[in-house]
């Protein structure tokens, strides 16, 4: 209950913060600040498959801190390639706090990252009481074609938290003659790490032009490599592949 309190005060926070830039940085700070026990640093020379050493503040002047991984590693919560100068995202164990249970490195989030999707077939009245194989069956090549067209969905991560998607935006009046539709699509415009996991949120500008926070997707990291992203939502879990950026 405690942590749901405190992750509706943050998006609260974020969605305040989000109408009064360009103050919402340190806003969104703050709120993370005070419901996140996620360590933020930078890795340092010497970080490698056992430990990860890393600024904690790289601008206080204050020595490296150390956190042993070998058990994350081992659990498959070390989430990206440990170099030096990237940004890590780590949670100590509670159980022993010289340990990290989750690490992410920041830097591997970051790019386009997309999956495919068909579509499916728009039912009408005189499809009642007919199976989807019996209807798919009885329908014409042309409308058959278009069930096997796939489009890219996903969504891009930025440096400091934007995000953008990645798919077709609705266009009424195509999709209103197609016999075929596809899923909405999600449209991330704001990306954050709290407590190990992964917030995707979608905004949008008001009549006033403040941003509104409409939902916020929460994730568990699964996999993270140079070419695949899983993740772990309430509902299911979504593989993802990263788009070069000269992909065409």
């Amino acid at each position: 209950m405690k942590h749901l309190y405190g992750l509706l005060l943050l998006l609260a926070l974020l969605t305040a913060a989000c109408g009064r830039q360009p103050k919402s940085a340190a806003v969104v700070q703050q709120a993370r600040a005070a419901n996140d026990s996620t360590i933020y640093g930078l890795i340092c020379d010497g970080s490698n498959d056992t430990i990860v050493i890393f600024l904690n503040n790289p601008y206080d002047g204050a020595d490296p801190d150390t956190l042993n991984i070998l058990e994350a590693s081992k659990a498959h919560r070390v989430f990206g390639s440990l170099r030096v100068g990237d940004k890590v995202a780590l949670l100590r164990d509670t159980a022993d706090t010289t340990h990290a249970s989750i690490v992410i490195v920041e830097e591997d989030l970051l790019g386009q990252w997309c999956y495919r999707v068909k579509p499916t077939l728009k039912r009408k009245a005189d499809m009642d009481g007919q199976t989807t194989a019996q209807t798919i069956g009885q329908l014409p090549d042309s409308v058959r074609k278009l069930l096997e067209v796939e489009l890219e969905y996903g969504f891009q991560l930025k440096i400091d938290s934007m995000a953008t998607p990645i798919g077709r935006r609705s266009r009424a009046s195509a999709d209103e003659e197609s016999p075929v539709e596809y899923p909405r699509a999600k449209r991330y415009s704001q990306w954050y790490i709290l407590n190990g996991r992964l917030l995707l949120a979608e905004t949008r500008m008001d009549s006033i032009g403040n941003n509104v926070t409409l939902s916020v997707d929460t994730a568990e990291f699964v996999t993270l490599t140079p070419d695949t992203l899983v993740l772990r939502f309430k509902d299911e879990e979504k593989g993802f592949y990263r788009k070069r950026e000269n992909a065409s």
